[in-house]
């Protein structure tokens, strides 16, 4: 009887490791892991692009700032959306209006297309000016952001400047 009594118990231990007791372990827990940093490459890269692909005057005018890479990161790092930078600034650049009081009425809740009609601007056709000019920034920022393969543990491939190298 005490047998039976054992092989129950320890038959039973299994099926009860399978429920959930609410503390989760993951293989790496025990062991110390690095810190994870936030990497705010992406926005710096895309702020840096950004600014290649604007006129100088017309950023320096908008952002209200000598460092228009800076306050554009500055403001995707505060919430707002890449495609809704684009968007604020063409409005702010057609209107005349600075980029601070638009992104101030975006974050009363105030909609894109209430800040385009008080500032007698055609959305629509911003919209799809803004899209294309999105694709050459992300494309420009694939060429200059090689950090972060590195980042993403992946290597750039090496050339050898020397053709006689490998023989």
């Amino acid at each position: 009887m005490f047998k039976f009594l054992v092989i129950l118990l320890m038959s039973a231990a299994p099926a009860g490791a399978q429920v959930y007791l609410g503390a989760g372990l993951s293989p790496d827990s025990l062991t110390k892991a690095k810190e994870v940093k936030l990497s705010q490459g992406s926005e710096d890269a895309f702020a840096e692009a950004f600014v290649l692909e604007n006129s100088t005057a017309s950023l320096y005018a908008v952002f209200e700032s000598t460092a228009p890479a800076r306050a554009a990161a500055s403001c995707m790092r505060n919430g707002i959306y890449r495609q809704e930078l684009l968007i604020l600034y063409a409005i702010a650049r057609d209107s005349k209006t600075t980029f601070t009081a638009l992104s101030g009425q975006r974050e009363k809740g105030v909609s894109l297309r209430e800040i385009a009609r008080e500032n007698k601007a055609d959305l629509i056709k911003i919209f799809v000016e803004t899209e294309d000019l999105q694709k050459r920034i992300d494309v420009r920022t694939a060429f200059m952001n090689v950090s972060a393969l590195t980042d993403a543990g992946l290597s750039t491939p090496t050339v050898s400047t020397n053709s006689y190298e490998n023989k």
